[in-house]
């Protein structure tokens, strides 16, 4: 058994080396013909017309054939290159076109940038001078103070202000002034919000609609005994007219006061007092919480008047002229 194994083996081994060197043989021998085919020579003559002497040359197939694949690589190459250019060109027409539309943009962006950087230099007094009013103060520079971040990040543009358009520092600084506005408004709204609940809880209105006969201060008696002092104003209107509370408080009288007649009198908040005088009648009692515009009594003529009207004063401590509190008509 192990002998007739070892018989195949050899003669597979004899039939693979016999079909390797017949393949071997036939390849050489193509190899050979190519060659020799190759290096056959082909003659060209170039003829003149004139009878001159004709030349001639010899050159071999496998010299053409190079010659023609050279051509050929050329060509390939050539037509290659034509496309890519063509190509490249037809980018940097488009990049052209992209870039100069960029840059319109960026021209209006700045145009844009400094209007309104221009408008925040105005918009700047008017936010010093409020601050001067709501703080009490004209060191206006503190406004403008970048706090510590703010500072770092402006530092660190800094470092890079040679690769960065002007106007990223432009933006910046718009930035930082809008903050600084924004927190000034805010300083103002709250003045506003604290100076307009003062007012609500001061007086404020005009007690009755009417014509003034007589202001605050020093007069000629309207009773001919030379000159007094007037402690209020007085507002000259129909009998009847209702007479109105110029801010809330507690009415501390209601009722008969010597010459003032029938005299309604109210406290109110920060030590302000009101006084309503010569009514024809009280609409409310002491004790009573009374709002801003609420009726408290009606225009008369009692106590020592001259005719129908309402004799108005307010207090701090002592009578204070009226006047510049009776800006407001409820």
């Amino acid at each position: 058994m192990k002998t007739t194994i070892k018989q195949y083996q050899s003669r597979f081994r004899l039939k693979l080396f016999e079909n390797y060197y017949v393949s071997k043989k036939r390849f050489l021998k193509l190899w050979d013909g190519f060659i020799e085919k190759g290096h056959e020579k082909m003659t060209i003559m170039f003829i003149p017309h004139n009878e001159r002497k004709i030349f001639n040359f010899q050159i071999s197939k496998f010299t053409i054939s190079f010659f023609f694949l050279l051509f050929v690589v050329v060509l390939v190459t050539s037509s290659y290159a034509l496309i890519r250019h063509a190509g490249v060109k037809r980018e940097e027409q488009r990049l052209l076109m992209t870039y100069e539309d960029i840059r319109s943009h960026l021209l209006r962006f700045e145009k844009l940038t400094n209007s309104v950087a221009e408008l925040g230099d105005e918009i700047k007094p008017d936010v010093e001078e409020l601050y001067e009013l709501t703080a009490g103060s004209d060191d206006v520079n503190q406004i403008w103070d970048l706090d510590e971040m703010d500072k770092k990040d402006y530092d660190e543009l800094k470092k890079i202000q040679n690769i960065l358009p002007e106007e990223i520092f432009t933006i910046k600084n718009l930035q930082k002034d809008i903050v600084c506005m924004t927190n000034t408004i805010k300083t103002v709204k709250n003045f506003i919000d604290v100076r307009s609940k003062v007012v609500r809880d001061t007086p404020s209105l005009v007690p009755c609609p009417g014509h003034i006969t007589s202001l605050f201060g020093w007069r000629r008696s309207p009773f001919g005994h030379g000159r007094d002092f007037h402690s209020g104003i007085d507002i000259a209107a129909p009998p009847g007219m209702e007479i109105r509370a110029t801010a809330p408080g507690t009415v501390i009288s209601a009722g008969w006061s010597g010459g003032y007649g029938i005299m309604i009198r109210i406290q109110h908040k920060y030590g302000f007092e009101s006084v309503y005088g010569h009514c024809k009648a009280a609409a409310v009692v002491p004790g009573q919480q009374v709002r801003k515009g609420e009726v408290v009594a009606y225009v008369g003529q009692t106590g020592n008047a001259t005719g129908n009207h309402c004799h108005y004063e307010i207090r701090l401590g002592i009578p204070i002229n009226p006047y510049p509190y009776m800006s407001r008509i409820w």
